[in-house]
């Protein structure tokens, strides 16, 4: 997991409200375990359209996703937000993520930003008018800035941590070698005896 601190960057606009994992990363495409490698397929059907935001030009290299209400419900699928992140995107904002799509964000390093709807739809403003307008994010501070519009978002000092260590649980559980080592060596065999 890569470390993050700051996140600057343009934006791509996915101005939709329910986006569920089923399409941003379709059930024909959950046949592999490794992360990599999905996000050629990240909204599948969807980029089909060719005036869908992801085959738009202009927001190319875009490392923030702005999308509408309720965005990663349906089902717990691990792969959607490998396929954001394998895209190119850092953070995601929104009014409001599925619980299990949120920790699977924050599993990987991608960082989920809950905000009120009057930011998210000043910040699509901000899109629509220049797409090269660029945001910050601070994991640090847990504040995004752009332009006039500045808010905090909300994310536990545990997350915090990881995220700007770069720290996945396996990462986590070998700062626990020697305690675990200890542990092994200490505690009692529970063979069955031979009689």
């Amino acid at each position: 997991m890569k470390k993050l601190k700051t996140i600057n960057s343009t934006m791509l606009p996915l101005n939709m409200s329910n986006v569920d994992t089923d399409q941003i990363m379709p059930k024909q495409f959950l046949k592999r375990v490794e992360r990599s490698g999905y996000g050629e397929y990240l909204f599948y059907d969807w980029k089909k359209d060719p005036d869908f935001p992801l085959n738009n030009e202009s927001y190319k290299g875009a490392k923030v996703l702005v999308a509408g209400d309720n965005f990663g419900t349906g089902s717990s699928r691990e792969h959607a937000p490998w396929g954001l992140q394998d895209w190119g995107f850092d953070a995601i904002i929104s009014t409001k993520f599925a619980d299990i799509f949120r920790l699977n964000s924050i599993n990987i390093g991608l960082v989920p930003v809950e905000t009120s709807q009057d930011n998210v739809e000043a910040l699509f403003n901000k899109i629509y008018a220049d797409p090269n307008t660029t945001i910050q994010i601070s994991i640090e501070e847990k504040k995004v800035v752009c332009d006039e519009i500045s808010f905090s978002f909300s994310l536990d000092d545990f997350s915090q941590k990881r995220i700007i260590e770069g720290l996945d649980k396996i990462d986590i559980t070998f700062g626990y070698v020697d305690q675990i080592e200890s542990f092994s060596q200490s505690r009692k065999q529970w063979k069955p005896k031979l009689v």
